[in-house]
């Protein structure tokens, strides 16, 4: 008998013995879909798991060969026990199975994770300058592995980055990790670390030099906060780029420390600047419903001379008042945050049978504290005005005022536009005497506050609130723009622009000496940038406290365009004998 006949012959007795097998084997159908079930796992380990099996890619497809299907399904054991061993379980225990129907398989896994890996022996050392520096104790404090704690990769490896990133950020350029180690003992289930990071010496602001720069450099100076000789940080350099940038003088800011011209531990920074469009032009249009239909116009001259110095000036036109504003603008100490300005300002409006034409010039002192913004303002203004049929009258004002504002926010991580979280507070006071250039002893208070919270992912709360007063010898004398009105898109909506108030005997709104306006509104996402508000206003403005107020209900809806909030409101004046409703179209930020 030849070698080629047995080989045949068991060649076909191979085919035979594999008929039944092929018999007994199910084969999917054409439009069989693929699942995957991991159980014995849930939270993070579920997500990492899932991460790591391969055969997940196929999920939801038509299953493809059953060889590729038990071949992956086998992989997966393993992929398995590798996603769970960062989480610190190294004796995982993984079996699966393959459950098939006509329009489904369902390949599940079987997990026991088994006893997880703590910490037993950890030696940790802190060398260098960082030694006594407290930023470093704080991390060290918080992240540091201990014995007992469970053995978590990421945890582990976070605690060294941010060692590393630290060191980074606070100028300890030589940082580096003499010794990292991690032995894993997996017959009992401990960890033991060695870790020796040694920080080097922290290196000092050497001197700054800017380059390619147009403007003097005892401005320039005035943006560094930092002195030479100070420690390194590089949040100093990123503010120093922020406020450089966000000047409007330069389109490209680059601050770089020199590390390699390093001398006696002092790194010099080099800040390379280019000029910005020396002029803009801005043409706006727009509507709102206290305004109508509006155009905005605007020229700013981004330096007028080496010093920094700006002009801006702009014509605002609309339906309802007309106003041309020119600011000539020079930089404070901290030119990032301070300025001085000298403003003038015409301004006429003529709204429902008021008319007014101010004139005025102004003086301001604005300072930036963090989150807190101060105003001091000394103006001069004239205002020619007249209630309806009433003659014209002039009045002359030399007055005084200061504000203050506090704002805080949030915004969601997926829309900028929409606040999370937030409050502004504001206050103004401001007067005048008759001995000093004013027409009449003035004195005046206004407080505003708004809230924004977030109640869940949909659902968010808006409180609003302004209060004014004011007392005067001679009320009569005051012009429309020093006297208290409500009314409109931003006070109480259902009731028309400043036409919530005291009237003449010709039934024309001619403010009052007090005015308070709240608002409660709640809003919902319905969908993403579509969310929809149910709110009610309340508020007046009055000539004694004890005068009624005027409540308003609505409903709007809102759309988060890619310039802020749209928002459309309909809302009902129930004080009002025929209970009239009001549309009410916005544009801006919530805060």
């Amino acid at each position: 008998m030849s070698v080629r006949w047995l080989q045949g012959l068991l060649f076909l007795i191979l085919v035979i013995m594999s008929l039944p097998a092929v018999g007994q084997t199910s084969w999917q159908p054409p439009d069989a879909k693929l699942a995957i079930e991991i159980d014995g796992v849930k939270g993070e380990l579920l997500a990492n798991s899932r991460i790591y099996l391969r055969i997940t890619a196929l999920e939801g497809e038509t299953v493809p060969s059953i060889f590729r299907v038990r071949y992956l399904a086998r992989q997966g054991e393993q992929e398995i026990r590798s996603a769970l061993e960062p989480f610190g379980f190294y004796n995982v225990t993984v079996t699966s199975e393959i459950i098939e129907t006509d329009e489904l398989w369902t390949i599940r896994y079987q997990v026991d994770v088994g006893p997880v890996t703590t910490y037993d022996q950890v030696n940790f050392e802190l060398t260098g300058g960082a030694k006594n520096d407290e930023a470093f104790q704080k991390v060290i404090r918080s992240l540091r592995p201990v014995s007992g704690q469970v053995f978590n990769h990421q945890a582990y490896e976070r605690f060294k980055a941010t060692l590393r990133n630290l060191a980074a950020e606070r100028g300890y350029y030589d940082a580096a990790f003499l010794k990292q180690s991690v032995k894993v003992e997996t017959s009992t289930q401990v960890a033991n670390v060695e870790l020796v990071f040694d920080s080097g010496e922290r290196y000092l602001f050497g001197e700054t030099s800017f380059c390619c720069a147009f403007l003097n450099n005892s401005l320039l100076e005035r943006f560094i906060q930092y002195q030479p000789g100070e420690p390194f940080t590089t949040r100093a350099l990123l503010d120093l780029q922020v406020d450089l940038a966000g000047s409007d003088y330069f389109n490209r800011v680059e601050v770089a420390p020199l590390w390699q011209n390093t001398t006696e531990n002092r790194v010099p920074i080099d800040v390379t600047l280019s000029p910005n469009e020396r002029d803009r032009y801005q043409v706006g249009l727009g509507y709102g419903t206290d305004t109508g239909a509006r155009i905005t116009l605007g020229f700013d001259r981004r330096w007028v001379n080496d010093r920094g110095h700006r002009l801006s000036s702009v014509i605002r036109l609309s339906e309802v008042q007309n106003t041309g504003f020119v600011s000539y603008i020079i930089p404070g100490n901290n030119p990032a945050r301070d300025s001085y300005s000298f403003n003038g300002e015409i301004t006429d409006r003529s709204f429902e049978e008021q008319r007014s034409t101010l004139y005025k010039t102004s003086f301001k002192d604005l300072r930036h504290y963090d989150r807190w913004h101060r105003t001091y303002q000394l103006a001069y203004q004239r205002e020619d005005f007249a209630f309806g049929e009433e003659p014209t009258e002039t009045s002359n004002f030399l007055i005084p005022s200061v504000e203050w504002s506090l704002i805080e926010s949030s915004n969601l991580p997926e829309n900028r536009n929409i606040i999370d979280d937030g409050y502004r507070l504001s206050i103004m006071l401001q007067g005048g005497h008759d001995g000093a250039l004013s027409d009449t002893t003035f004195a005046s208070i206004k407080v505003g506050a708004k809230w924004i919270h977030r109640l869940n992912d949909q659902w968010r709360i808006l409180l609003r609130s302004e209060v004014g007063a004011l007392r005067a010898d001679d009320f009569e004398v005051l012009g429309p723009t020093l006297r208290f009105f409500a009314g409109g898109d931003h006070s109480v909506r259902g009731y028309a622009y400043q036409q919530l108030g005291p009237e003449n005997s010709e039934g024309v709104v001619v403010g009052g000496k007090y005015m308070t306006a709240s608002s409660v509104e709640i809003d919902y996402a319905f969908k993403p940038n579509w969310r929809v508000a149910l709110f009610t206003d309340i508020g007046n403005s009055m000539m004694n406290w004890d005068e009624r107020l005027k409540q308003t209900v609505g409903f709007g809806f809102r759309w988060v365009s890619p310039i802020g909030p749209v928002r459309l409101d309909l809302a009902m004046a129930l004080d009002e004998p025929s209970k009239p409703w009001r549309l009410h179209l916005t544009l801006g930020p919530d805060l």
